[in-house]
């Protein structure tokens, strides 16, 4: 049978590393809650396309997110009774929609992708950071733990971290943890605890924060407890809505319906007020000039992804679903179905189970039916994420 997790030993109850592919890490690790997520992605695997199989399996390996998206949006909507082909062929054009889904007489294309805020500089350099941690974390810390307050690459040179390590494990060789406890309670982490290396590539700053003493000496402990603090500025809605427009500039001109899933899985800003703002153009406050009266209210400026300065547009759509769903939170994850407005090829939502939005006298208004979880039959407890 062609699964994909395989039937195998797994022990491993440890974190993931930083830089690991979650795929890899689902396959070793034996914890509960990992479990439950590889038989029920296991389950889903076994109602794809037989002759596709290998190819999402190779782009789990590859890359865990975007195929387990791709699988997500799949079963979604065959949990709906949507016939489903994949990869279907297209008359006049050498691109391929991600899914072709067919009842009764509707049929769709649907495309999924993922809308990140990082750039492609900003992940490489995050994997290099990822990487740096992970190598830093086998540094010998029995009594204390690391707080990493500050970290500087000087390169473009991945760091070495044999030296570092080196230099700073004799420093906290020599470190007394009720000494530095003290400093703590006094002075926070601006005392002696505070170490510091620096060479060519590399420059980082750490605070030492003693253990408890059961806690001393004991194995399976990182040493790292407290990472830099990270501040964004700007939200997610950009990303979304280029993610929108990237899909549906992708094909010119189908026959069919279209709908467009996008996960947004950035981290900036206030998503839901992201998304919102995204497809249907970012939040203002308006006033009259005149003192009498002001009549003061909220509108939308023409940069959303159905209306812009032109007005109505992308109409070959017929709506989006945005989604923050990952292997954890699919019951409860939260979407956004909406049909659009101004579509050339408008299709009844009501053909769906899912919850969405429309646009009914000017006003946005919301259908309330069924979540993730109802519709795949997962119930809200199905894992404990205080799992140890």
């Amino acid at each position: 049978m062609n699964e994909l997790f395989e039937l195998r030993d797994r022990s491993y109850m440890g974190p993931a590393n930083l830089n690991e592919n979650t795929y890899d890490y689902f396959c070793r690790s034996g914890r509960n809650s990992i479990s439950i997520v590889r038989q029920t992605l296991n389950n889903w695997f076994l109602n794809y396309p037989e002759d596709e199989k290998n190819e999402l399996k190779k782009r789990f390996k590859k890359s865990y997110s975007s195929a387990f998206f791709e699988l997500f949006i799949f079963e979604l909507f065959r949990k709906q009774g949507f016939e489903i082909v994949i990869h279907p062929e297209l008359v006049d054009s050498s691109k391929k929609p991600d899914f072709l889904i067919k009842k009764d007489r509707l049929e769709i294309y649907v495309e999924a992708k993922e809308a990140r805020d990082k750039t492609r500089e900003e992940e490489a350099l995050e994997r290099r950071i990822n990487h740096f941690y992970d190598s830093f974390n086998t540094i010998n810390s029995p009594k204390f733990f690391i707080y990493v307050k500050k970290i500087l690459f000087k390169s473009n040179r991945q760091p070495q971290t044999k030296i570092l390590i080196r230099d700073l494990e004799n420093k906290i060789a020599s470190s007394e943890p009720n000494k530095i406890l003290e400093q703590i309670k006094e002075s926070g982490f601006d005392n002696e605890s505070t170490l510091k290396y620096e060479d060519d590539d590399i420059f980082i700053i750490i605070s030492l924060i003693p253990k408890s003493s059961k806690a001393q000496f004991k194995e399976g402990l990182r040493p790292i407890a407290m990472y830099p603090m990270v501040t964004e500025i700007g939200g997610s809605e950009g990303s979304i809505r280029n993610a929108f427009i990237k899909k549906a500039k992708k094909f010119k001109n189908l026959s069919k319906p279209y709908i467009i899933c996008i996960n947004a899985i950035g981290i900036k800003g206030d998503t839901e007020f992201d998304i919102e703002n995204a497809i249907w153009g970012s939040l203002m406050l308006t006033w009259s000039t005149d003192p009498n009266n002001p009549n003061e209210h909220l509108t939308r400026k023409n940069d959303g992804f159905f209306y812009g300065n032109k007005g109505p547009q992308y109409r070959k759509v017929s709506g989006v679903l945005v989604t923050q769903v990952n292997s954890f939170n699919i019951p409860k994850a939260p979407f956004w179905f909406v049909k659009h407005p101004f579509s050339e090829k408008e299709i009844d939502f009501d053909n769906f189970k899912l919850s969405y939005n429309h646009v009914i006298k000017n006003k946005i208004q919301r259908i309330v039916k069924s979540n993730f979880g109802e519709i795949l039959n997962i119930k809200d407890d199905w894992i404990n994420l205080l799992e140890k």
